[in-house]
C-alpha cells in the first residue's frame, strides 16, 4: 500500500490540496514522477537520491512511482520535494512516524543535496488554503516560516533540516509552533508619500481626483512638463479607502507568488505599481515560461500609473484591452493556463504634444505632428478611460512657497463618505459590486435615473461630442459618483455637468477630426 504525504500547490494565486502519493514496486532500481510536473519537479529524483544517501539512509533498489495527486494540474517549482522523499523513507520503513495523526500533518518545501530545506515563493496561498481545509499543522522551511505564520489558527513548524523534520515526526524532537515577529492585524500603515496639502493652484482639478478614486473610475491627466501631474498621480494613494481583510490576503497572495511580499509582512496598503513605458506587453499583462502575474495583477485593488503614457509601445497599450473590462487577465502557455485577477484603477499621464507646451508660446508642433502623437493612444484605450482632464499650469502671484487649500485627509474623508454610500445602496439592492464603475447596463438603468431635462442634455452632448455607448455609460456612473460625494441620492444637473466635463481630451480630438 502507497504511502500518501498530504501537501499543497498553487494554481494562479490559489493554493489547492495535494497528496503526494509513493509507492515502491518490483522491478528495475528506476524512479518515476508523474503528475504533470515541471522540470524542477522531475529532477527532485536526483536531489532525492543525494540527499538520502547525504543523510545515511538507504535509496530503494526497486521501482519507485511518485504520483501527485490530482494529476490533471500542471504543478511547477520544487516546494514538493519534502513530502516527496519523506514519503520515499516512510514508505520503504527507514522512517517511522509516532507523533499522533502524523498522516494529517501538511508539508512543504524544496531540499538541497546537504539536507537543508529550501524557502520558495507562495507559501502564503498555500497556508490560506490548508487553514481553509481545516488543517491544523503545516511543516514549511524556516525561510518561509513568517510568512506562512501570518494565517491565523495554523500552526506552523518551522525547520531548517530533513534530520529535523523527520526527527520531529518520530517524536524525538519537540517543535513549538513558529510565531512571527510581525503583528498580522489586517491594518494599513502609515504612508510618507506626501500629501495633497503641497498641491498649489489645482482646486479645480482636485474634486475630479476624489471622485476618481471614489468611484474607481479610469484617469488621464495631460499638461504641460511640471504642471503637477505626475505629482498628483503619486499622491493619490494617500486618499485610496483601506483594505478589509479579503482585499488584504487576497493582495498579499499575489506577492507572496511574484517573491514580492517585503519583510515577509501583509501587504495592507493598496498597490500603487508604475512601470517604466519601455516594459512589454507580457511584463505588463504577464506571462513568461511560467505564465507569472505581470503589473496589472500586482497593481490588483490599487491603481496603475502610467507615466508618459503615448510612449508606451502600441500593443502595450491594447494588451490593456481586456483587462480593464474584464477585470481578469488569462494567460496560457503550452503547459499551463494561469487566471489572474486585475481589479486595478488606471492612472496615466501625458503631455499634450510631443514638445509638451502645446497652447503655449513654446510649442513649435505642427497639427499633423500633435495629432499623430495623439493618436499613439488609440481611440479603443481612450474610451474606456473615464477622465481625461487637462491640468494647466500653476500662475505664483509671489516668488513665496505657497501651500494648498485641500489636505489629503480632507480628500479621503469624502472618498471614505462616497463609499460608504456606494457599498449601502449595492447592498440594499442585492447588488455583488462595491463601486460605481462595476455598474452593468441593467445596475445603470437601476440606480442612475435622470429627469427630462439632464437626459436632454445627455442625448445633446453624446451627438455633438460623437461620443461612444461605453463613453455614455461611464458619463452616468461618473455623474453618480459626483451625487455621493455630494450625499444626494439622485443624480442632479450639476452632477451631471461635471460628469460630461471630464473627457477633454476625447472631445478636443473629435473636433479636430
Amino acid at each position: 500500500m502507497a504511502t500518501v504525504i498530504r501537501s499543497l500547490g498553487i494554481n494562479g494565486i490559489e493554493g489547492y490540496p495535494l497528496a503526494v502519493e509513493v509507492a515502491i514496486i518490483a522491478g528495475l532500481q528506476a524512479t518515476t514522477i508523474v503528475g504533470l510536473g515541471d522540470a524542477a519537479v522531475k529532477e527532485a529524483k536526483d536531489r532525492m537520491e543525494a540527499c538520502t544517501e547525504e543523510l545515511s539512509y538507504a535509496y530503494p533498489s526497486k521501482k519507485v512511482v511518485v504520483n501527485l495527486s490530482p494529476s490533471d494540474i500542471p504543478k511547477r517549482g520544487a516546494y514538493l520535494d519534502l513530502p516527496m522523499l519523506l514519503g520515499l523513507l516512510v514508505e520503504s520503513k527507514q522512517v517511522r512516524p509516532r507523533i499522533e495523526d502524523w498522516q494529517e500533518i501538511a508539508c512543504v518545501g524544496g531540499i538541497s543535496t546537504t539536507g537543508a530545506l529550501v524557502g520558495f515563493n507562495g507559501i502564503l496561498p498555500m497556508a490560506i488554503q490548508a487553514h481553509r481545509m481545516g488543517w491544523k499543522k503545516l511543516i514549511v522551511p524556516k525561510d518561509c516560516a513568517n510568512e506562512a505564520s501570518l494565517v491565523k489558527d495554523l500552526e506552523i513548524i518551522a525547520c531548517g533540516t530533513i534530520t529535523e523534520v523527520i526527527q520531529y515526526l518520530e517524536g524525538r524532537l519537540h517543535l513549538s509552533p513558529h510565531k512571527t515577529d510581525q503583528d498580522p492585524i489586517f491594518q494599513e500603515k502609515a504612508s510618507n508619500d506626501g500629501d495633497f496639502i503641497d498641491v498649489v493652484g489645482h482646486d479645480d482639478i482636485l474634486p475630479y481626483l476624489a471622485a476618481a478614486v471614489a468611484g474607481n473610475h479610469n484617469l488621464l491627466l495631460v499638461g504641460i512638463p511640471g504642471s503637477g501631474k505626475s505629482m498628483m498621480s503619486k499622491l493619490l494613494p494617500t486618499i485610496l479607502p483601506p483594505m478589509n481583510e479579503q482585499e488584504i490576503l487576497e493582495v498579499s497572495s499575489i506577492y507572496s507568488i511574484a517573491g514580492e511580499l517585503d519583510g515577509h509582512e501583509l501587504k495592507s496598503n493598496r498597490p500603487f505599481r508604475a512601470p517604466h513605458y519601455n516594459m512589454s506587453s507580457h511584463a505588463l499583462i504577464g506571462g513568461g515560461p511560467q505564465a507569472k502575474p505581470g503589473e496589472v495583477t500586482l497593481a490588483h485593488r490599487g491603481i496603475l500609473f502610467l507615466d508618459e503614457l503615448p510612449e508606451f509601445g502600441r500593443k502595450t497599450l491594447e494588451s490593456l484591452r481586456l483587462p480593464l473590462e474584464d477585470k481578469r487577465v488569462t494567460i496560457s502557455r503550452v503547459n499551463q493556463t494561469n487566471r489572474y485577477p486585475s481589479d486595478f484603477m488606471l492612472v496615466a499621464a501625458m503631455n499634450p504634444c510631443p514638445c509638451g507646451y502645446a497652447g503655449t508660446s513654446r510649442c513649435e508642433c505642427t497639427p499633423y505632428a500633435i495629432r499623430t502623437y495623439r493618436q499613439r493612444i488609440s481611440g479603443p484605450i481612450l474610451d474606456r478611460i473615464d477622465m481625461q482632464k487637462y491640468v494647466g499650469r500653476v500662475e505664483f502671484k509671489d516668488g513665496h512657497l505657497m501651500k494648498g487649500n485641500t489636505s489629503s485627509k480632507d480628500l479621503r474623508d469624502s472618498v471614505m463618505e462616497a463609499r460608504e454610500r456606494q457599498r449601502h445602496r449595492f447592498r440594499e439592492g442585492g447588488e455583488h459590486i462595491t463601486t460605481n464603475s462595476q455598474m452593468s447596463s441593467s445596475q445603470l438603468r437601476r440606480y442612475c435615473t435622470l429627469d427630462d431635462k439632464c437626459a436632454a442634455l445627455l442625448q445633446k452632448t453624446y451627438e455633438k461630442d460623437q461620443l461612444s455607448v461605453r463613453a455614455r455609460y461611464k458619463t452616468l456612473k461618473l455623474a453618480r459618483t459626483f451625487a455621493d460625494i455630494q450625499g444626494s441620492a439622485t443624480i442632479e444637473r450639476a452632477h451631471l455637468i461635471h460628469a460630461l466635463f471630464s473627457r477633454d481630451l476625447e472631445k478636443e480630438m473629435n473636433h479636430h477630426a
